[in-house]
């Protein structure tokens, strides 16, 4: 057999640094931030005075640059001063207060701490001491601070304020990027006072904006005239369609250009762009309801019809009931309760509901469901197989319990 590899061994026609449009890629310019970054740099200005800057939130919705903004901006303040040291924290990875203390004191050098085994009041001592010899002004950033404080509570963010008042030679401030603009809210009044932060809000780009984006980031990927125009005014419009998602827009011109190459094309067009867009949105739910078995197809359409009837009673039994009834309405001979009950877990393993046991009082323990996604969409793409087109779920019964 011939190396399958083979084919795209060999020159392209077009030659492009794909990584300058990788997520993890910080640029070097951010056209329609730049009041942003002012904001951000005339904050963190002070510790050019030897002072701590405030602690700043930034808020904006996926795709607004919060976060390439922010290390870049934290880039360049160690560029011009060098008692700088800066923890970028990702807090879908730490979402603790021993994982973050961690985090930080392995960013102060010495011998790694382990990520697991110390007691708290170990690791923040280690913690303290170890960014106290530095000398250095700490800028802690918690991306997606969202989920640490609906993790942790507020015990994480009270952490990190403790340690920005004990330290004594340092000082440090924290940085919290999120796309949720009531994560203050819910969290203790008195650690909600100690923050001390000002705010940063970066809005969602329109279709105008996104295409300076990726126009400016295109010239260093490629060579003049590799893009049409018409590529890239389309890309930038289904960006701002996405709430002014850049990230998408970006996405959606890496993986065109990346079609292009694997093709030998000379041009990315709009046409391109369809296919990227194609790729980047293959429905993953769509492609998993088609391929269920039958049975397990009616099934699920049994649950989306039981939450259609009564949305506080889609338990196993309603949804067996439902299920019998839409096999006779087809014209297909239904399972036993105990094979359904099985199908149902394995919906629930396989992404498409959730389970959950329930007490019913007077009638006992039993399961009931609820759909992850939303249930018309399910019920579209399920209404899509020939065998189950026919369904009319005007047909179906409301279902009645009487109390004894």
């Amino acid at each position: 057999m011939d190396n399958p590899f083979a084919r795209f061994a060999g020159t392209r026609t077009i030659q492009a640094d794909l990584s300058l449009l990788e997520e993890n890629y910080v640029p070097d310019s951010f056209p329609h931030r730049e009041n942003q970054i002012n904001e951000m740099v005339t904050i963190l200005s002070s510790i050019l005075r030897g002072s701590r800057p405030s602690n700043i939130i930034v808020y904006g919705k996926t795709g607004t640059g919060k976060t390439s903004t922010t290390k870049y901006v934290t880039k360049m303040l160690m560029e011009a001063a060098n008692n700088v040291s800066v923890v970028y924290v990702n807090c879908e990875i730490y979402d603790s207060p021993y994982s973050i203390l961690v985090a930080i004191a392995n960013s102060a050098g010495e011998e790694k701490i382990p990520e697991l085994g110390w007691p708290i009041d170990r690791i923040y001592r280690e913690t303290l001491d170890r960014v106290e010899r530095t000398g250095k002004f700490f800028i802690i950033i918690l991306d997606e601070m969202d989920r640490l404080i609906k993790k942790s509570g507020g015990d994480s963010l009270y952490v990190l304020l403790k340690l920005m008042t004990d330290v004594d030679s340092v000082r440090v401030s924290m940085i919290g990027i999120t796309n949720d603009t009531t994560v203050l809210e819910n969290i203790d009044a008195r650690i909600k006072s100690r923050l001390n932060q000002e705010s940063i809000v970066f809005p969602p780009y329109n279709a105008s904006e996104i295409k300076d984006i990726i126009s400016s980031r295109l010239e260093k990927v490629l060579g003049s005239d590799v893009v049409d125009q018409t590529a890239i005014n389309l890309c930038a419009a289904i960006g701002a369609q996405e709430h002014g998602d850049a990230r998408k827009a970006i996405d959606l011109m890496r993986i065109a250009i990346e079609i292009a190459i694997r093709e030998n094309r000379n041009k990315i067009t709009e046409n391109e762009i369809y296919e990227a867009r194609e790729r980047y949105e293959m429905n993953v739910i769509r492609e998993a309801i088609s391929t269920l078995p039958l049975h397990s197809k009616i099934v699920l359409l049994s649950a989306v019809v039981t939450q259609e009837i009564e949305p506080n009673s889609v338990i196993t039994g309603e949804i067996y009931e439902n299920y019998r009834r839409i096999c006779d309405d087809l014209g297909f001979s239904p399972l036993s309760p105990r094979r359904i009950s099985d199908l149902l877990t394995e919906l629930a393993d396989y992404g498409l509901l959730m389970m959950d046991d329930r007490n019913m009082g007077k009638y006992g323990r039993t399961r009931s469901f609820s759909m992850v996604h939303q249930a018309e969409t399910i019920k579209k793409y399920l209404l899509e197989d020939e065998n189950l087109s026919m369904f009319k779920s005007s047909k179906m019964p409301k279902q009645t319990r009487f109390d004894t």
